[in-house]
């Protein structure tokens, strides 16, 4: 297995790759010596008239070699028992996951889908509980958001958004790029003690971030003693605790890259608390582009992530996948928007 610059996991050609990998219908083409559109027709119980009996027969004997498991299509899906893909989620007061549901509905709402939002919460043995009972349910599709699927028996027709998984096909945000964007703006402002105000949770994509900004310092030659990291929980007052722990270092950094908008809303308030003027001697950056970041004073400096769009791109590569194209689509790309709470470092002022 290797990895491409996305971080994505990339299976190399004839790799086993786990007892938990799904078989693909192409592997069985490819095994039985046709086309992916002829497994389909198979398996769709289209084949009648279609496909000969010899065929047939070839490619369900090359189906059970590989332990494949087709999945109902995306055409099964539209006409199914309930046209409905669930949306399984960590935390559903997240303001950035409302636009993702909202982009999903929409993509899907020409096909007759509903998309039903579900929080298992951010506890790995309930998210694996709720994934396999869904399963199992009348739910015909899963889009896990920064939720990594179980190990052994993986669910039905799956698409991964902002977490990546062995076997599984994954819809992202190019969240290097907006973390290249984020701390490049601070250090074109003339920031060095650009801190790291993260958070503690598990998915891939948290991990992308504190890599790309360690990354990011270690090309402009600013080291780890310049650069302090604290990891929070995913709430204001976790956060506000945690800047706390930054600002009261000596010397004090004159940044802080956040994990999100809602981690440098807790900076904000710590700042508040301590009295420290921002942008005038702490510049907070945010990330992901919520109305939070417009809403906080100063507003914040965010890469804004095109949240209805990563809702919409995951409904429609889940439908591909179900057809058999499970080639993931590209990164997102995030923009940059500076505001007010972003400027050049200024000696603090006297107390």
């Amino acid at each position: 297995m290797t990895d491409d610059p996305t971080g994505r996991s990339r299976r190399s050609p004839g790799g086993t790759g786990g007892a938990h990998r799904r078989p693909t219908g192409h592997e069985v083409a490819e095994l039985a010596g046709v086309s992916q559109s002829t497994v389909s027709l198979v398996f769709s119980g289209k084949a009648a008239g279609r496909v000969s009996a010899e065929v047939e027969q070839r490619v369900r004997h090359a189906a059970q070699q590989l332990g494949y498991r087709p999945h109902a299509s995306a055409s099964t899906l539209r006409a199914g028992r309930t046209r409905t893909v669930g949306l399984l989620v960590p935390d559903i007061t997240n303001p950035f996951l409302g636009h993702v549901l909202r982009g999903a509905q929409r993509a899907g709402r020409a096909d007759g889908i509903t998309v039903a939002l579900i929080e298992p919460g951010p506890e790995r043995n309930w998210q694996l509980t709720a994934v396999e009972a869904l399963n199992a349910a009348a739910i015909d599709a899963m889009m896990l958001f920064g939720i990594e699927p179980p190990l052994s028996d993986a669910p039905g027709p799956t698409v991964l958004i902002e977490a990546v998984a062995d076997g599984f096909t994954s819809v992202l945000l190019d969240v290097r790029q907006g973390t290249t964007a984020a701390v490049g703006h601070l250090l074109d402002l003339g920031h060095r003690r650009i801190a790291h105000l993260g958070t503690d949770l598990p998915p891939t994509t948290f991990k992308a971030r504190a890599s790309r900004w360690r990354r990011e310092l270690d090309r402009a030659g600013i080291t780890a003693t310049e650069s302090p990291e604290v990891l929070a929980g995913f709430s204001l007052q976790a956060a506000r605790g945690a800047a706390h722990q930054l600002l009261s270092l000596t010397p004090r950094p004159t940044a802080l890259f956040c994990d999100d908008d809602l981690l440098a809303a807790g900076a904000l308030m710590a700042a508040h608390d301590l009295r420290i003027p921002v942008p005038d001697e702490l510049s907070i950056m945010g990330f992901a582009g919520t109305l939070l970041s417009e809403a906080a004073t100063p507003q914040l400096s965010t890469v804004v992530a095109p949240a209805e769009e990563l809702g919409a791109v995951a409904l429609q590569t889940l439908l591909r996948t179900m057809d058999g194209h499970a080639t993931a689509p590209r990164p997102l790309p995030m923009t940059l928007v500076p505001r007010a709470s972003t400027a050049p470092p200024q000696r603090p002022s006297p107390r």
